[in-house]
């Protein structure tokens, strides 16, 4: 397995962000921001802990970020060694991306020489760690600050109403409550290999230890720091959990060999090997990478929020993204993941039908900002008029409807790749069921007609809203129609108890024809003449302009596009893959004709302002046999946290931060465009179409139980076009 080490030598203000995103550790339960250890506040640092929420006053309900315990500062005979301000002669920046290792290593005019490593454990979830070594080219005098830094990074903050620090047996301690009362806990403990002496101060909101030390020239001091993070949502008294995990914590060289250890287990699964492309490769590699930190795989019961632990953006909420997007790379590398992020969803069905009954509909409409019970965190005005500053209404909540249809899709993917119909049995067909029932309480019948519309939604082209029969949301609500009739018909005849138990809870024998009724009742989009589904009522009769005459429109680049007034509102042109995304994800009822016609008609049309995007374009390429087509589509989904560069901001709201769906939908679109993997009962197997360049792939899944190589060209042994 080759090395994979992502490294820069910028530290320009401006890069900020974007190397905060891309230098992220994180292990399930927390993600580290890979910023600077002397930046704050103001460089979002983020230590972002997944499940848990707040919210002050009237701003949007947000997941925590907890106090940071690797708020570091060096001072060499009184001047501080901080970057951008302090002159560097050299500067990298690394993420050893097979271990799961953030560094740094910083060499500063006066001679002394930082290097600091640090790592979110993997198998220790609640554990931080961290290892400084600083050497002097002359003797010198040297002050290490080390604090937890509890004057935390919010977007719609302050998330704390209160926070105690304080110094209990040699531990720095820090004890944040929220606005709804929650707590997190951090505690963190300190060794310094030399002679030094130590002073503990609380500045402002922080807890510093001062440590003062001495060295000679050509002499290397060490410094070692393990820090414990507890919530209210864990234990009862999460200080008294973070002390003790923090005091009974072993060496820092045992941490990390665990914690290697660990990645190397993950990666004997998840690694990809492309023969002809490092490019690729590596931009394949990092997004599984970005895709295993942030997996929970110390919970049950427990999903991944559109941005990953990056922080605070989108409020940590779990959108579609999770079942459409990334739970194929579950599927295949990590099913009890997989299975957590759908528990997560049978778990918030009561919130699911609340929000129903909010709205005077049946069954469950689940959050299309998903918070824990299936709180919906979306706003009434989730974007804000760059020119008036004003709060624009929007429609996501009322409107998106479709978020329902994809917890069942993945409900329905989990059972088909793995062979496992627990979840059904476990609450999954209750979900069903209630999905069914909340479409057939939309459905509108004209007097004179015996067609059932789904009027006035949101697509996944967020571009236009509150249209009529979307074709997309259409075709995924009869999905739900017919799996609602096949499912509970197949558990009626193999599992009588569990459907009658069903039954009794659910009384819902009589609606199973209503369900059948409306799977063949519901508009159908079909395709004209040319083989183009229209995506919406009336889609076709709006202003056939291009993407580029659009964006020259705008008169402030941070404009969103879409609303009542948005530039894209009244032509053709869309966010994001909308048809395509429906002709992949129920790709068995097309044609491949269906498909070319509406490939070569919505790309162009297409603005790409969701990184969801491309990866549906490159699987739709790799179908219709395009996959040179498709590679730089594929590329721009793999390398969206690599290179960066993405859309920072909608109207004045920041949406920076990681991109995990994207990384997602580049191992779809090596699975099921690049390697055309054909599941069935029997296996997989494989038709390769392969980029140009491309020698040989291979790569592993887990498929029903049992541990597949998947290989081609090079890479196969003789064996091209067959997975074993």
């Amino acid at each position: 397995m080759k090395e994979l080490m992502i490294t820069t030598s910028s530290c320009a203000r401006e890069e900020i962000p974007d190397l905060g995103n891309r230098y992220l550790t994180g292990n399930g339960y927390m993600g580290v921001r890979g910023t600077l250890e002397e930046y704050g506040r103001d460089q979002l640092v983020a230590v972002n802990l997944a499940g848990i929420y707040d919210r002050f006053g009237t701003g949007w309900r947000e997941p925590l970020n907890a106090p940071n315990p690797f708020a570091l500062r060096f001072l060499s005979g009184g001047e501080p060694l901080t970057l951008p301000e302090a002159a560097a002669d050299a500067h990298r920046q690394t993420l050893d991306v097979r271990r799961a290792l953030h560094s740094r290593e910083t060499r500063f005019e006066n001679g002394v020489c930082l290097h600091i490593e640090r790592f979110s454990h993997m198998e220790q979830v609640h554990l931080l760690c961290l290892q400084a070594t600083v050497t002097a080219q002359s003797a010198a005098t040297f002050t290490l600050e080390a604090a937890i830094d509890g004057d935390v990074w919010d977007i719609h903050g302050p998330h704390y109403r209160e926070m105690a620090l304080d110094t209990q047996d040699e531990l720095l301690t820090a004890l944040g409550t929220t606005n709804e009362g929650d707590q997190v806990a951090v505690c963190a403990g300190y060794t310094l290999d030399l002679a030094h002496t130590r002073r503990d101060r609380t500045d402002a909101r922080k807890r510093i230890a001062a440590f003062a030390f001495q060295l000679r020239a050509g002499e290397t001091a060490t410094f070692t720091l393990t820090a414990a993070v507890y919530t209210s949502r864990d234990t009862q008294s999460p200080a008294d959990a973070a002390r003790r995990a923090a005091q009974a914590a072993p060496a820092y060289a045992t941490l990390r060999t665990q914690h290697i250890r660990c990645w190397e287990k993950l990666w004997e699964r998840a690694n990809i090997e492309i023969d002809g492309d490092e490019t690729a490769e590596q931009a394949l590699n990092y997004s599984a990478y970005h895709l295993l930190s942030v997996a929970p795989r110390h919970a049950e019961s427990l999903s991944v929020p559109a941005r990953g632990l990056s922080g605070q953006t989108y409020k940590g909420a779990i959108f579609w993204d999770t079942e459409m997007f990334m739970l194929d790379f579950y599927l295949a590398i990590l099913p009890e993941v997989a299975k957590a992020t759908l528990r997560y969803r049978i778990d918030t069905l009561p919130g699911a039908r609340v929000k129903a009954e909010q709205y005077g509909l049946r069954g469950a409409f689940y959050a299309w900002e998903s918070q824990e019970g299936g709180y919906d965190a979306c706003s009434d005005y989730n974007v804000t008029d760059v020119f008036t500053q004003r709060p624009m209404r929007t429609y996501f909540r009322d409107k998106q409807i479709h978020i329902t249809a994809a917890v069942v899709y993945g409900l329905w993917k989990y059972a088909r790749w793995t062979g496992d119909d627990s979840l059904w049995r476990e609450g999954g067909a209750e979900v069903l069921v209630e999905a069914a029932r909340f479409y057939h309480s939309l459905l509108v019948r004209r007097v004179e007609s015996d067609i059932d519309e789904l009027r006035d939604v949101i697509g996944p082209d967020e571009y236009h809203e509150r249209v009529n029969n979307n074709a997309y949301t259409n075709e995924m609500a009869r999905f739900v129609f017919e799996q609602s009739v096949e499912v509970t018909t197949r558990m009626a005849r193999q599992a009588p108890d569990d459907f009658e138990a069903l039954e009794r809870k659910l009384r819902f024998k009589t609606e199973i024809p209503r369900f059948t009724e409306a799977a063949c009742s519901l508009k159908r989009q079909a395709p004209d003449a040319k083989g183009v589904m229209e995506q919406f009522d009336g889609y076709f009769a709006l202003e056939d302009a291009t993407v580029a005459q659009v964006r020259a429109r705008l008169i402030d680049p941070r404009e969103y596009w879409g609303g009542a007034y948005g530039v894209a509102a009244q032509t053709q042109v869309i966010k994001q893959a909308d048809v395509i995304t429906l002709l992949f994800m129920l790709r068995d009822r097309y044609t491949a004709d269906t498909l070319r016609a509406n490939y070569e008609y919505y790309l162009p049309r297409t603005e790409h302002g969701s990184s969801l995007s491309a990866c549906m374009y490159a699987l739709a390429a790799c179908a219709i046999g395009k996959p040179d087509e498709a590679y730089p589509l594929f590329l721009g989904s793999a390398q969206a946290d690599l290179n960066g560069g993405g859309k920072q901001w909608a109207g004045l709201v920041y949406i920076g931060g990681t991109h995990p769906a994207a990384a997602g939908g580049a191992y779809m679109a090596l699975l099921w465009g690049f390697l055309g993997i054909q599941p069935d009962a029997d296996g997989i197997r494989i038709s390769p179409r392969l980029p140009k360049g491309w020698q040989g792939v291979a790569c592993q899944v887990v498929y029903r139980g049992q541990v597949v190589q998947l290989a081609c060209g090079t890479l196969a042994d003789g064996h091209q076009g067959t997975a074993f």
